[in-house]
């Protein structure tokens, strides 16, 4: 892992590993499409390309934003959502890219089964506890469970 970005959704902070976000942009002028199954929330025009947006935030938040761009090859064999496309995410702020080893661990388990499948770990930030996902497990779990 190269470095985490840090994001907002609602009230809590979360991480994930740099090298799977391959840009971030605003969540602007996002398209619905009739029969949208939630977590889709539509498309962004990106550079003239057309970028699905999955949405995890909770509530009405609308067009504000940013969207982590991830790009899925088959290559780590995990399957699921993100397997060979490019997807956009919302949350409701990146707050920051930092290097590895910035944040430390928190001490709370994680291998007890405790936490949701996508936490990989709990690490301690400034401002409190700031979550380590696997970002594809947690667009899997949301669209698992809206579904």
């Amino acid at each position: 892992m190269s470095g985490l970005v840090t994001f907002r959704l609602g009230q809590r902070e979360y991480a994930t590993p740099l090298s799977d976000v391959r840009e971030v942009v605003r969540l602007e002028g996002l398209t619905d499409l009739p029969g949208m199954v939630p977590p889709l929330a539509g498309v962004l025009d990106v550079r003239g390309s057309a970028l699905p947006v999955l949405d995890l935030r909770r509530g009405a938040a609308g067009d504000r934003g940013d969207v982590l761009v991830l790009e899925r090859g088959g290559a780590d064999g995990r399957g699921g959502l993100l397997d060979g496309s490019t997807v956009g995410v919302a949350v409701d702020q990146v707050r920051a890219v930092l290097p590895e080893g910035a944040l430390p661990l928190a001490g709370a388990p994680t291998e007890q089964g405790v936490l949701p499948g996508y936490v990989v770990e709990v690490l301690r930030g400034a401002s409190g506890v700031v979550f380590l996902v696997d970002l594809a497990r947690m667009v899997d779990s949301a669209r698992t469970s809206a579904g």
